[in-house]
């Protein structure tokens, strides 16, 4: 009678973990899906702005500016080390891409060698080619409630996508709850700020600088 009854006991154990396994499930599937669903709508554009700021160690801040506007795009990197900057600009007007360096010491400028612009990653961290992914990745996920500035977010860690970043200990994205947009990434000790503007790009951002300030690189 006893061992029934511990084999009962051990049932009901099982049968509990089941059951919050299988909510946690249905839950995090439904916020990565409606996640997925808002950002659509932002993934689809070719007018935004995205500006991306990490704290990469205590002394380094890389700075992150995207442009893109149909086949024009504009790629700023910006790396600060103790108030030392180097700045590279790409722009691709949509025959050729070409490469503005500036350090304190010099100006360099690279036309036409640049095969392509590799920016920042897709605006949303949660993609999945299927339910059934979705699914699986969100298995392991973390999904808790936060505030990044003014914005209210799920903050999603432990989503083990292979078309993330991943850190070797932490990851984690804080995702906009209103919009699906990604607001905050922590990879290990790296914390990156982004925000975002859609449909206002001017066409006067894609004028390159004045090449006669600069050393033309042979």
């Amino acid at each position: 009678m006893k061992g029934k009854k511990v084999l009962k006991i051990i049932g009901i154990i099982l049968l509990i973990i089941l059951i919050l396994v299988v909510i946690h499930t249905i839950r995090n599937t439904i916020i990565i899906s409606g996640l997925q669903n808002k950002v659509k709508q932002y993934s689809n554009s070719n007018n935004y702005h995205i500006t991306a700021t990490t704290q990469v160690s205590e002394n380094t801040t890389m700075i992150i500016n995207q442009y893109q506007k149909e086949e024009k795009q504009l790629l700023i990197l910006e790396r600060i080390v103790n108030d030392e900057k180097v700045k590279i600009s790409y722009y691709n007007t949509g025959s050729r891409i070409d490469m503005f360096t500036e350090t304190k010491d010099e100006k360099i400028a690279e036309l036409g060698k640049v095969n392509e612009i590799l920016g920042l990653n897709s605006i949303t961290p949660l993609q999945t080619d299927n339910l059934w992914q979705t699914i699986l990745y969100g298995l392991p996920t973390r999904i808790t409630t936060v505030k990044v500035n003014d914005y209210e977010c799920y903050s999603i860690d432990n989503f083990l996508s292979p078309y993330n970043l991943l850190g070797e200990n932490k990851t984690e994205y804080d995702i906009e709850k209103e919009t699906g947009l990604v607001r905050k990434i922590i990879l290990d000790d790296q914390i990156s700020m982004r925000e975002y503007s859609f449909e206002n790009v001017d066409d006067s951002i894609f004028i390159e600088p004045d090449i006669s300030q600069y050393k033309i690189q042979e």
